[in-house]
């Protein structure tokens, strides 16, 4: 979404984007809308081949720098299980699990253990579930066991054998 500033009712433009883009949201009758990532929420990882720096949005994670570009948008987004998590390893990783269990999940790996909290807190704040563990798990395999009997999946549990190692959903002894 663009924000704009307004002096004297007429809008101001921080930059050249965002005058192009309030003029494509002004002609095509807000069809379209465009989102800003936040900066300074922004983390290192590696989610193809190099490091780069992600930046979530409203409604995705984007790295838009480097190519190819990646993308996830969080209204497709089930749950997100941190992997490798322990406070003697200096990165852990980030695996993004899909409402559609046909999609491949998507992981972004070796972010620094010093952005965890904030990615958790930022999952929070775009109210998406996550989990953690200390092992890498066979995302492959374990997608395949849900999409093979889904009904069988969640009878035993669903998703509660990944929060057997999150305290974000413990509840007090």
């Amino acid at each position: 979404m663009v924000s704009l500033r307004c002096y004297q009712n007429q809008p101001y433009f921080s930059s050249e984007m965002e005058r192009e883009s309030f003029q494509v949201v002004k002609q095509t009758n807000d069809q379209f809308d465009f989102d800003a990532p936040f900066s300074e929420l922004g983390f290192l990882g590696v989610p193809h081949r190099s490091s780069c720096t992600l930046k979530p949005t409203s409604s995705c994670l984007v790295n838009l720098t480097e190519w190819p570009p990646f993308i996830v948008t969080l209204d497709e987004v089930e749950l997100v299980h941190f992997e490798r998590v322990s406070f003697q390893l200096k990165n852990f990783d980030m695996v993004f699990i899909f409402k559609d269990y046909s999609r491949k999940t998507q992981m972004v790996q070796q972010i620094p253990m010093s952005s965890l909290d904030s990615v958790k807190e930022w999952l929070n704040t775009s109210d998406l579930r996550y989990t953690e563990g200390i092992q890498s798990l066979n995302w492959p395999k374990i997608m395949k066991t849900i999409t093979d009997d889904p009904e069988e999946f969640f009878e035993t549990g669903g998703w509660n054998f990944l929060a057997n190692d999150s305290d974000q959903d413990a509840e007090p002894e």
